[in-house]
């Protein structure tokens, strides 16, 4: 495997501050690529490689601030038909003051003569004042399958088929990296070096790669006399110098942000930085030092050498599956997943920078173990975290007060290592009674990092997360804390472990599932508190499948195990399952989980549920009717309901409840009758036709169901009650609406100035009073039923599909 050369074939668009060619050097020291000021996204770049390959990586260095939000890849051999491969996702960077630049790797393996990148919106920053998009490097590593002289015949010819580019400015050759530039006088395939290495150099300048590429080569030849002990000291000498290079990148990036802006103090005083940083870095002549010397690299504070494993400095990247389409699912191999990178090393990434300010306190030998970390055997190895900024330290000051300084900047590092180890150590502390702090100040600094900590993109931090939460939870009953302080604590972790319900990764959902169910089962929070936020919305959006399945999940459990009770409710549970229309849900499962709730309900109060099933279809009613006679016979008689002390409300015994599951679940084997009932008929509409097969119920859908429609921008097939957040949110051209302030409808951007300046729009009624059809406008019943009756009694005055009926 090694480099492959590539040139800029086309743009969607291009700054002249940042032209697209300036890719063709694969320099990383200058501002790459930048999209056009204030442009519409996404915006296309496509690159021509030498020749037909074999692309087994592809690495993408982002701008420090003019970030994407997302960026897509497409692959294609002749630039006519390009297959969808995936997308990677950036972090915002706000966390390191947008300094650092990040670097994606992408492991694949396909062939493909060109590749596109789509980059999606920007992250809006007080850096990115003109909301644009940068790529500072490409490389692209594999094999090329053409004959080398064809190959280069082909890359000087390269414009035969495309409009060549502007030319790039000049600039010098002192600038470029040695091993990288693309010219054809300075490209040379007799030694390529690794592509390992490759990426290596993207994040550096290129003196410092030159000395880590010299180091590396005598630390090999070194390996290869079984000098170990001259390896050792090379290899210590080599992670410094990688350390120090990250710190000089940001501050040369820092230096050309403070000259732009034209504050020469500043400038100056990174300048002076920079200097002092080099010197540090001063080596003798030849540049690798003698097996009698030890690396000549002086530090206050010299970082310690993982021995075990170097940490990461940036999470590892991953492509959606789902949305991947099947032929490039067939063709690529994507990155382990989160929980394979925990138990792995990335040999790509670069370890920490040199920490400044968090390790001026502990400077410690070459394999002493972490005394910050005591107690957490697998972390005592692991090395300092890079510095804060003062800004952040100062809005941390409680929890620094609490945890202390160097966990805190531990909590706060890119390094996902750092991350786990904090919230680790802090989950220790706190169940073994370390921190002496006032109690609320301590669980109100433990629910910071849960709620930072569940919602982390490492499955592994995610699951420290959820063990940190336990901990408070034990915590709070410990030292009886009332429960106000206790669940108005809680209510953020809350809300981040509700939306970690629709996880993909089975365990993560399973921990997070068994930890509501302890704080339901708990005194300080509750079943009410924990079913207030399963129920909450917090848009207006269709929840996705795993998150509604995960959800009724849980709710399922919830009344299983507590009966009804304050926002538990007969009222809150049925009205949420017609919400989201799980009764005549497009999922089995979803469907099923109805069933069982209803079941748990109906063995509760009994024929009272009756009102709440009015919207189900006369065989799927009596279905339900067959289910609930079947759970009332096989339990037991239940003996006198039992007043809780918290509650009051009367709740059947746990055993008998058991039972109940047990033959809900045997029934729901035995009877899978739902599966006919559905099989010909329309989920949306209810109409059964024995001719709706699969194909027959597609063209349903695309052309006669009158719940549905054709979006007029983007020609998706929608629901007619999600087409307003449709237009705002999904749609391919959502830049073209925008919402009504006031009435919350989406209007045309053209039309919306007239619009607000009419003031003549009425609010959109609340959810629980009405819907508003975005066809006709007119106000209608509330939640399905109040869209099936406007829909398909009543039939909507502006709906094509009853129009022609």
């Amino acid at each position: 495997m090694r480099k492959i050369r590539y040139q800029v074939v086309s743009c969607t668009g291009e700054d002249p501050a940042g032209p697209a060619s300036l890719l063709n050097e694969h320099e990383n020291t200058g501002t790459g690529y930048l999209t056009p000021k204030n442009c519409d996204y996404p915006q296309e770049l496509v690159i021509e490689l030498e020749g037909p390959c074999r692309v087994t990586q592809i690495h993408v260095l982002s701008h420090q601030s003019h970030i994407a939000t997302k960026v897509e890849l497409y692959l294609s051999s002749d630039n006519a038909a390009f297959t969808r491969l995936g997308f990677l996702s950036l972090k915002s960077n706000k966390e390191s003051q947008y300094t650092a630049r990040e670097l994606k790797t992408v492991h694949i393996d396909a062939e493909a003569r060109y590749i596109k990148f789509k980059l999606h919106q920007c992250y809006i920053n007080e850096k990115n004042l003109y909301s644009q998009v940068g790529i500072v490097a490409i490389n692209v590593n594999g094999e090329v399958l053409a004959d080398a002289a064809a190959a280069e015949v082909e890359l000087n010819s390269i414009s035969h088929a495309h409009v060549t580019l502007p030319p790039t400015p000049r600039r010098s050759q002192a600038s470029l990296l040695p091993s990288s530039t693309p010219t054809k006088v300075s490209m040379s395939r007799d030694k390529p070096f690794p592509a390992a290495a490759e990426s290596m150099d993207m994040r550096f300048d290129a003196k410092t790669a030159a000395k880590i590429r010299d180091i590396h080569l005598a630390k090999e030849k070194a390996v290869a006399m079984e000098d170990y002990d001259q390896a050792k000291r090379l290899k210590v000498l080599e992670e410094q110098l990688k350390s120090a290079g990250l710190q000089l990148a940001r501050l040369e990036a820092a230096k050309r942000e403070a000259v732009a802006n034209e504050d020469y103090d500043a400038a100056k005083r990174i300048k002076d930085e920079i200097v002092a940083l080099e010197a540090s870095l001063g080596m003798p002549d030849g540049g690798v030092p003698s097996s009698s010397s030890d690396p000549p690299l002086k530090k206050p504070c010299q970082p310690r050498v993982q021995q075990a494993r170097v940490a990461p400095r940036r999470e590892p990247d991953e492509l959606d599956m789902d949305e991947r389409p099947l032929a490039a699912q067939r063709q690529a191999s994507v990155l382990p997943s989160d929980d394979d990178i925990v138990d792995g090393d990335d040999d790509d990434a670069p370890p920490p920078r040199v920490s400044q300010k968090a390790t001026q306190a502990e400077a410690r030998h070459e394999g002493d173990p972490n005394p910050h970390f005591q107690g957490l055997p697998d972390c005592e190895q692991l090395g300092d975290p890079e510095a804060l900024p003062d800004s952040l330290l100062k809005e941390s000051a409680e929890m620094v007060a609490v945890i202390g300084q160097y966990l805190t900047t531990c909590f706060y590092s890119n390094v996902w290592n750092h991350r786990d180890a904090a919230m680790r150590k802090v989950t220790l502390q706190i169940q073994e009674e370390e921190l002496d702090q006032d109690p609320h100040v301590v669980l109100a600094v433990a629910s910071t990092m849960v709620q930072s900590g569940v919602s982390d993109r490492i499955s592994q931090v995610a699951l420290s997360a959820v063990m940190l939460c336990e901990a408070m939870l034990h915590f709070a009953e410990l030292h009886q804390l009332d429960i106000d302080s206790v669940v108005s604590v809680m209510n953020n972790p809350l809300v981040q472990l509700v939306n970690k319900l629709g996880e993909a990764q089975t365990k993560i959902r399973d921990e997070v599932t068994t930890l509501l169910l302890k704080l339901a089962a708990s005194d300080v929070i509750g079943p009410s508190v924990v079913a207030s936020h399963v129920f909450r919305r917090t848009s207006k959006k269709a929840l996705p499948l795993k998150s509604l399945q995960g959800r009724l999940g849980l709710v399922k459990a919830l009344v299983g195990h507590h009966g009804l009770v304050a926002d538990l409710t007969v009222e809150s549970v049925m009205g949420f399952l017609e919400e989201n229309a799980a009764f005549a849900h497009q999922s089995k499962d979803i469907r099923e989980l109805a069933k069982a709730i209803s079941v748990t309900i109906y063995h509760t109060i009994g024929p009272d549920i009756d009102p709440f099933l009015k919207s189900l279809r006369p065989k799927q009613l009596e279905e339900y009717q067959a289910a609930f006679e079947s759970a009332m016979e096989t339990s037991p008689p239940s003996p006198p309901p039992k007043k809780t002390e918290k509650t009051n409300k009367t709740a059947p015994p746990r055993k008998a409840k058991a039972v109940v599951q047990q033959d809900e679940d045997e029934h729901e084997h035995d009877t899978d009758s739902n599966a006919s009932v559905e099989e010909f008929t329309c989920p949306f509409c209810d109409r059964h036709d024995e001719s709706f097969d699969s194909d027959r119920l597609d063209q349903h859908f695309w052309a006669e169901c009158p719940m549905l429609t054709q979006c007029k921008m983007c020609g998706q097939v929608i629901e007619i009650s999600t087409l307003n957040d449709h237009l705002l949110v999904e749609c391919e051209q959502k830049h073209n609406h925008k919402e009504c302030p006031r009435c919350g409808e989406a209007i045309t951007v053209k039309f919306f100035d007239k619009h607000t300046n009419m003031n003549d729009c009425d609010p959109m009624p609340a959810p629980e009073q009405g819907n508003r059809c975005p066809l006709c406008h007119d106000d209608i019943g509330p939640r399905k039923r109040g869209w099936k009756a406007h829909l398909l009694q009543t039939r909507c005055p502006n709906n094509p599909r009853t129009q022609q009926a």
